[in-house]
Formats: structure tokens, sequence, C-alpha cells
């Protein structure tokens, strides 16, 4: 038992440190997950590559706005407050809006360490092809440290929460709120 929950931590650990980008030239919408500085920046970037002209974007309290306040020229923007606020709320509330907007393909916006869990939870919520588009964070050894344990520690939340929906329970959500503040 003791080494299959190695073996499973050592595959979780190989894809959070080295995910699997599967980034499209181009796709109808991107979901934009509230995660680390950084991420409007870079979806600034991939607009004007020219990959979508419509943005979902996550905002939570302590998340930056700026796409929201200052959208890019040409491109339709549409902001959101996940419920709950975690990224299994963003992959369910961004689907469904890509979904009344009448998406077919679907690109993911998040930083390194969050590529492929956010995949497994938009996945489960979302129909048609997801495409994940990375972007480095600026942090120190510390940050990335606290950003790879947190991302080991929400994998055992997002494998025993299956399905789009499916609310943790209390005991599980606690500790990593506490490690997330």
């Amino acid at each position: 038992m003791v080494l299959a929950f190695l073996a499973v931590g050592a595959v979780l650990a190989w894809f959070t440190v080295n995910p699997r980008v599967n980034s499209a030239p181009r796709v109808d919408a991107l979901l934009v997950l509230a995660t680390q500085p950084g991420a409007h920046e870079e979806a600034h970037r991939l607009v004007d590559a020219g990959v979508t002209d419509l943005l979902i974007v996550s905002t939570t309290p302590r998340s930056e706005a700026t796409l929201c306040h200052r959208p890019p020229a040409g491109v339709e923007v549409e902001c959101f407050s996940p419920e709950p606020v975690t990224t299994q709320g963003e992959a369910m509330v961004g689907s469904n809006i890509a979904r009344q907007r009448g998406v077919h393909s679907l690109g993911v916006l998040t930083f390194n360490h969050h590529i492929e869990r956010s995949r497994m939870l938009v996945e489960r919520c979302w129909n048609g092809p997801v495409h994940m588009y990375e972007f480095q964070p600026a942090r120190s050894t510390r940050g990335y440290a606290h950003d790879f344990v947190y991302a080991m520690a929400a994998y055992g939340k997002t494998f025993l929460t299956p399905g789009c929906g499916t609310p943790p329970p209390d005991w599980l959500q606690m500790p990593i709120d506490r490690i997330k503040n």
C-alpha cells in the first residue's frame, strides 16, 4: 500500500513539474483561471497572437481583474466569480458560460503547477476539446515550493471529489483552505 501511494505521488509530482501542454493555434474561447499574477498578461499575449477573440475570465477577491476593467481591443471578455471559489468552481462556471456562448473548442490558461489538475477538472465539466496554455509566474523558491506542496495536496481533493459538481467533504476542504491562505 505504501509503495502504491509513493508511486502515485511520484507520478503526480512528475506531472506537476512537467505538465502536458497541448495548446492549439486557435480556440473558440480561452478560460483564464484566477491563479498567479501574470495570467492576464499572458492572456493579452495570446490574444495578440490570434489564439482567441473570447476570454472567459475568473475573478476572485484575491485575483487581478485587469482583463475585466481594460479588455484587449477587438476581444470579447466575460468575467465571472466562481462558486465555489476553487478551481472546480472555475471549471463548472467557466464551462457553463462557454456552452451558453456556443463554444466548441476551449482553451484553459493557468500556471505550470496547475495545468494537470486544471485539465482534469475542466474535462469533467466540458465535453469538447480542452487545450491547455501555460505561463510561468514570477515567484521565489519559497513560492515555488508552496505551489508544489499545495498542488500535491489538491490532487487528493480532486481524486476524492469525482464529477463536475461534486462538492468536497468539509474535512478535506478545511486543511486545503488553510494551506491556500
